[in-house]
């Protein structure tokens, strides 16, 4: 039995093709597949079957895509998908060429979840596609379904674990498909992609932890806001997305057709910040291609909304309309490059010390846009806590001109690009966040 993993960057998650013979499965696909039948075309194998560990809600799957080309979907029964599948549960095997996929109910990340493991003829445990339930150093979360489910689902995390803890040889491999950068871990740490089993004993929280009292305290101790589209995902995936075949491939829009666009189309500039600050089109959105994205695009766009996009090329397009197809925004009407755009907009960068500034005299409004728990634990006396995640509703009462700031500067740089869209003068410290803030109004003070 081999096993290729294929990482979506831009989502913090892996999916694995596992070839035995000339039979192939895909664990958890993403909906571009081309990775998947390349691959298993390399190995000389078909992919017979597609197999998900639980009903998805960061990404459109790529199950019916695998389905059209010939390979049955499995995956659990209590998911309920509303296309041809096999639902299996606990105990319940898949055969691929000589290995076999013993499927062992796992609940926690959602309640239908299950993990797989991978024994060989002889029954020899060698991986466990754990999918959001082990992750590498942490577990999936158990707070996407509301603060209604959070206890039960922490609770059924943790007995998952234990029931892998007992099912998984030290030897094994644990195969997770969520990891960092993915809003469905609940640390966000970068600590692997997939790793032994013998780790995992020593330093993940849900096998480490010597109560459930313990593991509840370090699970549920870092707050994460959740991704706008995620609410979509689900709905989608139960009842089957669209299939394309391949994922669209964006047109290249002449200089008169983007400027031509009305406000219904998002024009997003995915450009790094400091080339958006230098210059862009007036009313476009800042959104940099970064490993976290989609996140902010579900924060900033409205489901599905059409999108322009200025790139620095044809290539960074692609690959930005692959990466909002996976999240089922797929209506890209086409891209320019600004190279070749009048880009008569400035954004104008403010430093740690304009800012500090700013909030010692109170010259201009200073607005603190990172995560909930962020500003809570680290604020900036006289800024005002407007959290990222919550940026279209806090938006429309802004009035500038106002300066903004978070950690890094990339949300900054968004949030004052989605002010500008509403008309309202606002200049972000890009380079920097709150930290040089705090030091730059200690210096003042000294």
């Amino acid at each position: 039995m081999k096993t290729i993993q294929f990482v979506a960057e831009a989502l913090g998650d892996a999916s694995y093709l596992v070839v035995s013979g000339r039979e192939a499965a895909v664990v958890d696909p993403q909906r571009d597949i081309r990775p998947y039948v390349k691959a298993a075309r390399e190995h000389g194998a078909e992919i017979r079957y597609v197999v998900e560990t639980h009903v998805h809600n960061d990404y459109v799957s790529g199950g019916r895509e695998l389905a059209a080309l010939g390979a049955e979907v499995v995956a659990p029964a209590a998911g309920k998908l509303e296309f041809p599948h096999r639902p299996v549960e606990d105990g319940d095997t898949v055969r691929v060429g000589d290995a076999t996929l013993l499927v062992t109910a796992a609940p926690g990340h959602t309640y239908e979840h299950v993990a797989y493991l991978g024994m060989t003829p002889s029954g020899e445990v060698r991986g466990a596609f754990t999918g959001g339930a082990l992750l590498m150093a942490a577990a999936g979360r158990t707070d996407l379904l509301g603060p209604d489910h959070t206890e039960t689902l922490t609770r059924l995390q943790w007995e998952t674990a234990q029931k892998l803890r007992e099912l998984v040889p030290a030897s094994a491999d644990v195969l997770p498909t969520h990891g960092a950068g993915s809003f469905c871990s609940a640390t966000g740490t970068d600590l692997g992609r997939c790793g032994p089993m013998a780790t995992e004993l020593l330093r993940n929280p849900a096998l480490a932890a010597k109560t459930y009292e313990e593991f509840r305290a370090l699970h549920l101790a870092v707050e994460m806001p959740i991704p706008g589209y995620y609410q979509y995902m689900a709905p989608i995936n139960r009842r089957g997305p669209k299939v394309y075949g391949e994922p669209p491939r964006p047109r290249r829009l002449a200089e008169g057709e983007i400027l031509g666009l009305d406000r219904s189309t998002w024009v997003v500039d995915v450009r790094r910040r400091e080339a958006y600050a230098a210059g862009h089109l007036p009313g476009s959105l800042e959104i940099e291609e970064s490993g976290s994205m989609l996140a902010y695009v579900g924060w900033l766009i409205p489901f599905d909304a059409p999108v322009a996009l200025v790139t620095y090329d044809g290539l960074q397009a692609e690959r930005v309309t692959v990466d909002l197809f996976r999240i089922g925004y797929e209506h890209v009407v086409g891209w320019a490059p600004a190279a070749e755009l009048p880009l008569a907009a400035r954004a104008e960068p403010v430093s740690a010390e304009e800012v500090a500034e700013a909030l010692r005299l109170g010259r201009a409004p200073v607005l603190d846009v990172r995560f909930a728990q962020e500003l809570r634990d680290e604020p900036v006396p006289g800024a005002r806590a407007l959290p990222f995640d919550a940026i279209a509703e806090w938006a429309k009462d802004v009035q500038g001109p106002v300066l903004v700031t978070c950690a890094s500067g990339q949300r900054a740089a968004m949030a004052a690009s989605y002010l500008e869209r509403l008309g309202v003068a606002a200049r972000p410290f890009i380079d920097g966040g709150a930290a040089e803030v705090r030091r730059a109004l200690g210096a003042f003070a000294a």
